[in-house]
């Protein structure tokens, strides 16, 4: 009994009566069991008792001056500190609007006047087992929330590590393409951070884009570095040749992250990779148009391509900034989205080119 009773000791007792002799005898009552009670006389002062230490669960009188209990209960339930705590009703509720009012409010029960005390004692007890379950619940809920959100952490984080050694690798075959990759992976980081002051993207272009697609830009010619260019002189089109590059690179990717969850990373190099020759006006490849082609392969086309300007490429001598940006604003509409051409064209002084 002892024993229990210190258990008992550890939930504490809101009661709250105008009457003080209620309050006593529910005192008496709750404190003969073991239980820890908080007194109050009016609900001002079960306010003012509650700023100090938390209650367990509230006994309530339903009328009561200046604030009732309906509206004490009100308040309690419409805070998130103290929503779930279980509130009951003390009093003699005589019809069943009164009683609808008092679950409406939020009430879990009722204890009847006169109290009889082995009533009371086994309303409290039930009531608080269940907010306990409650309680154990929520807490093995947060602990697998905890244990959910530390695995996709580290399935991120690898698959992360995945894509930097991916760029590491291309970086080492071809000396030219590390400064192009970090080029592009800059370009577009500057990119989306000047599309997220349009109205359009405020929403949709976060801090957290920003990360993500300054990592997966590093990766986006993934598809040209596996597949070989055959050139027009075996046959294939440049067409034919993006069509490669796309499938081939988002193909690898997805194999990547086969049999786990793909994460913001992976996603992000996933779709950069499958829209590589990809056009705003539908002419590339895949055959998509507008904003059908992902946000960050748009933004991905143009970082790309006014890099790639600078340097000689293709059969041509490299461009000189001022043409570079020239033929850039002239593509705008075709090549590339025109709110993306804007924002270059007014911080192309902050960007990197080969």
């Amino acid at each position: 009994m002892e024993q229990e009773n210190v258990k008992r000791g550890r939930f504490k007792i809101l009661i709250v009566d105008d009457i003080p002799m209620n309050v006593d005898i529910l005192d008496n009552i709750l404190t003969h069991e073991g239980y820890t009670t908080m007194c109050a006389v009016s609900v001002q002062e079960a306010i003012n008792l509650m700023k100090t230490q938390k209650p367990t669960l509230v006994l309530s009188d339903l009328s009561m001056p200046e604030v009732d209990g309906l509206e004490f209960c009100r308040m309690l339930k419409g805070n998130p500190r103290t929503r779930d705590i279980p509130f009951v009703f003390i009093s003699v509720m005589n019809t069943s609007e009164e009683k609808e009012q008092a679950f409406l409010a939020g009430a879990v029960d009722f204890i009847p006047k006169p109290f009889d005390a082995v009533e009371v004692i086994m309303r409290v007890n039930n009531h608080l087992k269940t907010y306990q379950l409650q309680q154990e619940m929520a807490d093995h809920n947060r602990m697998m929330h905890k244990f959910i959100d530390h695995q996709k952490e580290q399935i991120e984080q690898e698959q992360k590590n995945v894509l930097l050694a991916l760029a590491t690798l291309m970086e080492k075959r071809n000396a030219h393409m590390g400064g192009h990759l970090e080029n592009v992976a800059y370009n577009c980081g500057l990119l989306a951070q000047g599309l997220q002051f349009l109205p359009k993207y405020e929403n949709v272009i976060s801090d957290e884009f920003v990360e993500t697609i300054r990592v997966a830009a590093k990766i986006h010619s993934i598809g040209k570095f596996i597949v070989p260019d055959k050139g027009e002189a075996d046959g294939e089109s440049r067409q034919e040749y993006l069509k490669k590059c796309a499938e081939e690179g988002a193909g690898l990717l997805e194999e990547i992250g086969a049999g786990q969850e793909r994460g913001r990373f992976l996603s992000m190099a996933v779709r950069i990779a499958g829209y590589y020759g990809a056009r705003w006006d539908g002419t590339g490849y895949p055959a998509a148009g507008g904003r059908e082609i992902p946000l960050e392969a748009r933004i991905v086309a143009l970082a790309n391509d006014f890099d790639n300007l600078g340097v000689d490429g293709d059969g041509r001598k490299a461009c000189s900034l001022e043409d570079s940006i020239r033929i850039i604003t002239e593509k705008s509409g075709t090549y590339y989205e025109p709110d993306i051409v804007n924002i270059f064209n007014r911080i192309w002084r902050k960007l990197k080119r080969g």
